[in-house]
């Protein structure tokens, strides 16, 4: 719209007075006043520039200084020249201005629209939405000539210094949101200008006096200050009198202080920093110290890789003045949904003390790992987790407690699949178990395993209420194949003695559940052949020893089992209706089997063979003994096995009606023994029981013991030797010998959770390993703390005990304990210890702190006895992308950092 002529024309309605502040000039204009206006803007076609249009353009173009960002101001325009088309040429509308899309506005007050000179006021609390961008102040100019605005706050009447202000202008572009007092913005250049101005880019927060937006990347910040603390004052900052930033890809300052509380600790000439989301590559900043055996050290100096959106490496190196050094690299790749995985690996020199002292150490160490982790479709699965490593890797160069106490180091390859729509499954594995002590490794190079689940032959696909007895009968089938390789230390020469064996298995149990009346009938056949490449032959040697050799050959071992079960299940009820007690429920399930299994050492079947020891006595043995399924069951049974199961549930009543009652497991109770027809002597077998209990949700308890009914006595050749003979116990007065007893009582304890600010912010590897974090945890694995929850406690007690011959008893008693707590909002105190009440010694206690600082973190972890005690204090940045500005100080008994 333009002015008519020179007449000046008012449209105002009725209210208040006109708001204090600037006034448009005189001039043709429009005044609308109400409580919330929003007026929706015309919609201007953009049609392609003239070519004075684009002269007039370019010439607007001034250069940047890069560096310094200082340039003429750009935020006015020239006037539009074109002319107009005659009123019988049909052209698309032209935008004078520039604007090409919407522009939504509002103000509480009033807005103000002046014909003359083509601008708008708007006052109160005034907003403007024009595509991504968006602006909120008290006062807001828009010309619509020149398309520039301005907006700005106003005095606060509450503030009698006249310092301070209300409605300072916020402006939102994208993601990015600007704060100043005031803010000028251009829409056909997209550049702006923002006094005392503050905005937030990539969860970063930038001040300056003035920052000026050159473009949809570029701003220039004069007098700048970075940081991500988010209060009014900061608690710290990075300033540069200079700063230029590409949004989304980096910072270049120069030159470059740290201010904590406002006072410069650091100084750099220049910095570059990089604020482009996800990876990006870079050097890795490295720690120094000092060692007493290894000298003064760099350590973690090395650099960072982003190879692709799906690859990334890093190469990282530890240097000691004493000649030892380690270095690191790490792969990795990852294709969300489909594949995820890495190499990692390091090598390198240990050395502590000089040459010629009694404690030099010149050690070479070593560590590889593999990890893949792949689904191929929901059928086919495939997880890899190898580590390779030299024995002493973790003694030589780590202080984490749990690979410190680790004595075995299993890796795993497992392919597995599955059949849709069929019982058919099959897993491929490959295993190795590497003991860090003694250096012996047993490995698995494959195991491959085919199972069917349980199938009916003979049932109909028809649905019957009633099925004949044939088609109850079904079977599972079990196939496995091990090439097994055993690999022994010989001595300290590097070289192994290697065992190597291989087999395959077959099982095919045969069963059926027929129901008679309320007991549940199982006749069963277990049918197992076992093929094998070699067997053993043992015998005297020339010089009366006792040796074993390896026999080559294919052999097959085959054996079955037979017989028939019966169980059934009552129940008890008692009512007591106290204590908010409506019922306790007693269930008991008997089980009886009668199994029958031919003598398998028997002669006829070639499974087992005899040689006369040293004294003239017949030994037999299983020529298969050394196979990796074994040989042939070695007695003869004609066995009647029982066992009784019980469990004892209580409920009690819900406080709201509207809700369940509450059901608890008081007590689960497994007896059970048999009893060999087929033997001479010792017909009973060991009495088993296990037992679980928890009382509440508080305390937990489980166990499990056995018990001999026949008498023990000692060889009176041999005293050394001792048996169990055919007399009860009972006629000795006592019912039964315990042999073996376990228990463990448990008991984990949590205040209200409750919400909370506090705590580190997790980055996204922290979110991910978080996340993914599954089965056993160790006791001194340092979790991320939850200040959510104000404290917990976590105590057990494990007990075992062992005494098959009553003048030997081996005894493990453990105390173990974890508390932590908030001992203000912004402490997390944890501590976990063991103890062992047979050795009476305390296992490595570990304390640890963190402390909230607000855009800090403090942490200190502290091992203070044992041989592995070590210390650790760090206080770095909380935020993820600025991990790396931290001060640590550690110290440790080895020397290892």
């Amino acid at each position: 719209m333009r002015g008519v002529g020179q007449k000046e024309e008012r449209l105002r309605m009725t209210g208040s007075p006109d708001p204090g502040g600037s006034r448009p000039p005189r001039g043709t204009r429009f005044r609308l006043r109400s409580g919330a206006l929003i007026a929706l803007a015309c919609l201007f076609s953009a049609s392609p520039a003239s070519a004075q249009q684009r002269a007039a353009q370019d010439s607007l173009r001034v250069p940047v200084d890069t560096v310094t960002g200082r340039m003429p101001d750009t935020l006015l325009t020239r006037s539009d020249t074109t002319q107009a088309a005659a009123p019988d040429t049909i052209k698309p509308i032209e935008s004078p201005s520039g604007i090409d899309s919407v522009v939504t506005y509002s103000a509480v007050d009033s807005v103000v629209y002046s014909m003359a000179d083509r601008t708008m006021y708007l006052y109160g609390k005034g907003t403007i939405r024009y595509k991504e961008l968006g602006l909120k102040a008290e006062h807001i100019n828009i010309n619509w000539d020149d398309a520039t605005l301005h907006a700005e706050g106003v005095p606060d009447s509450s503030d009698s210094t006249g310092n301070r202000f209300s409605g300072l202008p916020e402006m939102v572009d994208g993601n990015e949101r600007y704060q100043g007092s005031a803010v000028a913005y251009n829409f056909r250049t997209k550049k702006g200008k923002i006094d005392l101005g503050k905005t937030e880019i990539e969860r970063g927060l930038y001040y300056g006096d003035a920052i000026k937006k050159v473009d949809d990347r570029v701003l220039f910040v004069a007098d700048g200050r970075f940081t991500t603390c988010d209060l009014e004052h900061p608690h710290y900052y990075f300033y540069s009198p200079e700063m230029k930033i590409v949004v989304g890809d980096r910072v270049v300052a120069r030159p470059v202080t740290l201010d904590i509380a406002d006072v410069p600790v650091f100084a750099l000439p220049f910095g570059v920093f990089p604020t482009e989301r996800g990876r990006r590559s870079g050097l890795i900043a490295p720690a120094y110290g000092e060692s007493g055996t290894r000298g003064r050290y760099l350590t973690h100096l090395g650099y960072y890789w982003a190879l692709s959106n799906y690859t990334d490496i890093n190469f990282r190196t530890d240097l000691y003045t004493k000649g030892g050094y380690t270095l690191y690299s790490d792969f990795r790749y990852a294709l969300r949904y489909n594949f995820s995985g890495g190499i990692s690996g390091s090598y390198g020199r240990v050395v502590t003390g000089e040459p010629g002292d009694p404690n030099y150490g010149n050690d070479e160490v070593f560590n590889v790992r593999l990890a893949h982790s792949q689904e191929f479709d929901p059928t086919t699965q495939l997880v890899v987790d190898f580590t390779f490593m030299s024995g002493s890797y973790y003694q030589q160069t780590s202080n984490n407690l749990n690979n410190l106490l680790l004595q075995n180091m299993v890796s795993n390859a497992t392919l597995t699949k599955s059949w849709e729509g069929t019982p058919n499954s099959m897993t491929l594995n490959v295993r190795r178990d590497q003991n860090l002590q003694t250096g012996q490794i047993n490995e698995i190079l494959p195991s491959i395993i085919f199972n069917r689940n349980q199938s009916f032959p003979f049932r109909s696909r028809k649905s019957s209420t009633a099925q004949a007895w044939y088609e109850l009968i079904g079977y599972t089938y079990n196939g496995q194949g091990i090439n097994r390789r055993d690999k022994t230390p010989i001595g300290t020469t590097g070289d192994f003695n290697i065992n190597q064996r291989r087999g395959i298995q077959h099982s095919l149990p045969i069963n059926a559940s027929p129901k008679l009346g309320y007991f549940t009938l199982t006749p069963f056949f277990n049918y197992t052949e076992k093929w094998y490449d070699k067997s053993i032959e043992r015998g005297l040697n020339e010089s009366d020893s006792v040796v074993t050799n390896d026999v080559k050959g294919f052999n097959a071992v085959r054996y079955f089992d037979t017989g028939i079960s019966a169980s059934t299940k009552f129940y008890g009820i008692f009512q007591p209706r106290v204590f908010g007690i409506t019922g306790i429920r007693h269930q008991v399930t008997p089980y009886i089997s009668y199994i029958y299994q031919p003598d398998w050492s028997d002669p006829k079947f070639g499974y087992y063979d005899t040689y006369r020891d040293t004294n003239g006595v017949t030994q037999k043995y299983s020529r298969f003994e050394r196979e990796v399924f074994g040989g042939a069951p070695g007695e003869k049974r004609q066995a009647l096995a029982f066992r009784l199961g019980n469990v004892l549930e209580m409920k009690t009543a819900s406080r709201d009606t509207s809700q369940e009652e509450n059901k608890f497991q008081l007590l689960v109770l497994d007896l059970g023994t048999s009893y060999n027809f087929a033997r001479d002597s010792l017909n009973f077998d060991e009495i088993g029981m296990s037992f679980r209990t928890s009382i509440g949700q508080w305390l937990d308890i489980g166990g499990s013991s056995s018990f001999n009914l026949y008498k023990f006595e000692t060889d009176p050749a041999n005293p050394q030797i001792g048996r169990r003979v055919n007399t009860f116990l009972v006629n000795e007065g006592r019912l039964a010998d315990m042999t073996n007893f376990s228990i463990s009582i448990g008991t984990r304890l949590s205040g209200e959770k409750k919400e909370t600010s506090a705590g580190p912010i997790l980055s996204p590897t922290d979110s991910v390993d978080q996340a993914t974090r599954k089965g056993y945890v160790g006791l001194y694995d340092q979790e991320i703390p939850d200040f959510s929850i104000p404290w917990n406690l976590d105590l057990s007690w494990n007990y075992s005990m062992s005494q098959s011959d009553p003048r030997f008893k081996f005894r493990s008693s453990t105390i173990s304990a974890g508390l932590g707590f908030n001992l203000t909002e912004f402490w997390k105190i944890t501590a976990s210890t063991s103890y062992d009440l047979v050795a009476q010694q305390v296992s490595a206690p570990q304390i640890t702190v963190y402390r909230d600082l607000h855009c800090w973190e403090l942490n200190f972890s502290w091992v203070p006895t044992g041989p592995y005690r070590n210390y650790q204090v760090e206080i770095r940045l909380k935020a993820p992308q600025l991990r790396d500005v931290k001060v640590t100080r550690q110290g440790s008994a080895r020397d290892v950092y």
